[in-house]
C-alpha cells in the first residue's frame, strides 16, 4: 500500500512583510552571483541531490512551510552551497534576489490550489513569472512539473504567452530530476507532466 498523498496548505500571501536585503557573500563561501533557485523544496530531494551534483553553484530554497523548512535545515548542514529562506516565492524574488542572477529556477508539484477562488494562489501565474524572468540571466532557464491536469494547462498557459521558449531537456527529466511528491506520482500512476523554458 502506498503511502497517503497529504499536501499541508499554507496561503503564500500570508506572508506580508517586506525582507531586508542578504549580503550572498557571508552566506556561501564561494560566491559567483549567480544561484540557482527552488521554489517550494518540500523535503528537500531535489534540492539536495543537485546540490551534491552541482558543488561549483549555489543553491537557495524557498519554502512556506516553517516545519518542512526547519527538516531540510537537519539534512543539509553539510552542504554549504544551500542556502533555505522560510518565505514566499514571491517576496523572495522581489525583495532579495538580484536581477539576472538566476541560472535555472526549480518548480516542482507546485500546490495546485484547485477551488476556483484560490486559483490566484498559484505560484505560476503572470506576475510571478514576468518577476522570474527579470531575475532570471540571459539563457537560464525555468523547470516545472505537476501531476495534475488542469494546473499543467494553466501554468504552459502562462508560459507559452510569456517571452520564454520551450526547450528539449530530456537529459534533466530523465537522468536528473527527483522529488518527494514525484514518487507519489509514479506509485499512483498519475500522468506526470514536465517542461523547461529559456530565456
Amino acid at each position: 500500500m502506498s503511502k497517503a498523498r497529504i499536501r499541508t496548505h499554507t496561503n503564500p500571501f500570508n506572508f506580508h512583510e517586506k525582507l531586508d536585503p542578504v549580503d550572498f557573500n557571508k552566506i556561501f563561501k564561494k560566491n559567483t552571483g549567480k544561484f540557482d533557485l527552488e521554489i517550494g523544496f518540500g523535503k528537500g530531494v531535489f534540492l539536495r541531490h543537485w546540490a551534491t551534483l552541482k558543488p561549483q553553484d549555489n543553491v537557495i530554497g524557498v519554502e512556506v512551510r516553517k516545519g518542512i523548512v526547519d527538516f531540510v535545515r537537519k539534512r543539509t548542514t553539510e552542504q554549504e552551497n544551500i542556502h533555505l529562506i522560510h518565505y514566499s516565492g514571491e517576496r523572495v524574488l522581489e525583495d532579495i534576489i538580484p536581477d539576472t542572477s538566476l541560472e535555472n529556477v526549480f518548480i516542482f508539484h507546485p500546490d495546485p490550489w484547485l477551488k476556483k477562488g484560490h486559483h490566484k494562489r498559484r505560484f505560476v501565474r503572470p506576475d510571478n513569472l514576468n518577476l522570474i524572468i527579470k531575475k532570471l540571466s540571459p539563457g537560464g532557464k525555468i523547470y516545472v512539473s505537476t501531476d495534475v491536469e488542469s494546473l499543467w494547462e494553466s501554468m504552459t498557459e502562462t508560459l507559452e504567452e510569456s517571452s520564454l521558449k520551450e526547450v528539449e531537456d530530456t537529459h534533466f527529466w530523465d537522468e536528473v530530476y527527483t522529488s518527494h511528491w514525484d514518487k507519489f506520482s509514479i506509485e499512483d500512476k498519475r500522468t506526470r507532466q514536465f517542461g523547461t523554458w529559456e530565456k
